[in-house]
């Protein structure tokens, strides 16, 4: 898109903004965010960054923690979830260098680009193409409690065949579990809610392939977004996360991606649709290679499954990660 300070500025003036909401991702991939009054984003800004403590994003040792990060103008967008007008955009993480600051190289979206760059470099492809699929529950509540001398959890959601014995808001259209795969109204309770996050992904930028109620009968839904450049369906991914649970949130309710919150019931994973394009063809396919694949394919293959152990640390890190998988 290449918008420039001058668009941004326009962009202010047009809509109203009066602040400007940073957001950057963590060690654990959340967003955290910091804001400005609108009238401060200037060239300054732009070369010289924002400063930050990257200690409490898990970065950097206290010591030695001082970080800056630039605005990404081509992500900038109106935060629908603020009362003050306000422009959301993504803050690129920097190291505090001479003669210029640098990027952070562990920062998770320089990562994205360092790959692109070396695949570009190396002759493997000119762009890298994926779709993700995003999984998720929505509970009513979600009451918890842990420590010395008290431990409880309690999940509520009038989908879940667990809740056809509660006396308030049940007509009897519970889910059995495993059963949730596109079930209708009336027993798809969150039809409406799942079109409202779609909408709000569509001004946010994002485009929405379908969504549909997924195979976990107690609130299991799944949003698929269209086919688009690693690099901005990375930064959307995180956008799609932060729409998804506000949006649950002003229904009152709440939408977790964690990957196995029942036993019992289907576990939520993100499968991501790669490709790999060159010269505007696909590396991935072969007319008279095995399955169609060409070796390109192949490798790509194998280069996930020789370094899937490491790969699992980002993929796969916390133990739930691990109760989703079941045989089958």
């Amino acid at each position: 898109m290449g918008r420039t300070l001058k668009d941004i500025q326009d962009l202010i003036a047009e809509k109203g903004i009066r602040m400007i909401d940073f957001k950057l991702t963590d060690i654990d991939g959340r967003w955290r965010h910091v804001s400005i009054p609108a009238e401060r984003l200037d060239d300054k800004i732009m070369t010289q960054g924002i400063g930050f403590d990257g200690s409490n994003y898990g970065y950097a040792p206290v010591e030695n923690s001082d970080m800056v990060f630039i605005p990404v103008l081509d992500s900038a967008v109106v935060d629908p979830y603020t009362d003050i007008p306000t422009l959301s955009m993504i803050g690129d993480v920097r190291v505090i260098s001479l003669p210029e600051n640098r990027p952070f190289d562990q920062y998770p979206r320089n990562v994205a680009v360092r790959a692109l760059e070396y695949m570009q470099e190396a002759g493997i492809a000119d762009q890298m193409i994926i779709g993700p699929e995003y999984e998720f529950y929505i509970f009513d509540s979600v009451r918890y409690n842990t420590d010395y001398y008290n431990m409880f959890t309690d999940i509520k959601t009038r989908q879940a065949s667990f809740a056809s014995g509660d006396p308030d808001n049940n007509g009897g259209y519970q889910v059995l579990p495993g059963n949730g795969y596109h079930t209708t109204l009336p027993n798809d309770i969150r039809n409406d809610l799942r079109g409202k996050m779609c909408l709000t992904m569509e001004d946010w930028g994002i485009q929405v392939k379908y969504h549909h109620p997924e195979v976990g009968g107690s609130g299991q839904m799944e949003i698929e977004v269209e086919l688009g450049d690693m690099l901005k369906l990375a930064d959307d991914t995180m956008a799609v996360k932060y729409i998804i649970k506000n949006e649950a949130l002003k229904e009152g309710a709440t939408a977790t991606f964690m990957p196995k919150p029942l036993a019992g019931e289907a576990g939520s994973g993100m499968h991501v649709h790669m490709l790999l394009l060159k010269d505007g063809k696909p590396v991935f396919y072969d007319a008279e290679g095995y399955a169609q694949l060409s070796r390109e394919a192949h490798w790509f293959m194998g280069g996930l499954l020789s370094h899937a152990r490491s790969l699992c640390a980002i993929t796969n890190p916390s133990t739930k990660s691990y109760k989703r998988q079941i045989p089958g």
